[in-house]
């Protein structure tokens, strides 16, 4: 199966946050600094601030590695754990 490469920005939440969750469900660091789950990579970029009006908020952009077969799964249940709503 051929790996393809998708990359999502997530705004407003800790890059901790992001790390914490694919440490959670698997993933292994390695000495690249590259997460590497049972069947998926991720790279999170370091955190920086997008200007949305006149609030700043962090941003991080993941990169997942991952089949286009477990793509759809993998990102079903990252969007929910990541789920919020604005107000």
């Amino acid at each position: 199966m051929e790996v393809k490469e998708y990359s999502l920005e997530m705004r407003g939440m800790p890059r901790r946050d992001l790390l914490e969750y694919f440490v959670s469900i698997g993933g292994k660091l390695d000495e690249r600094g590259t997460l590497i789950g049972p069947n998926w990579m991720v790279d999170l970029s370091d955190t920086w601030l997008c200007q949305i009006g006149s609030i700043q908020v962090p941003a991080t952009r993941v990169t997942f590695k991952v089949t286009e077969k477990d793509w759809t799964g993998i990102l079903k249940a990252f969007r929910l754990r990541f789920l919020s709503a604005g107000g």
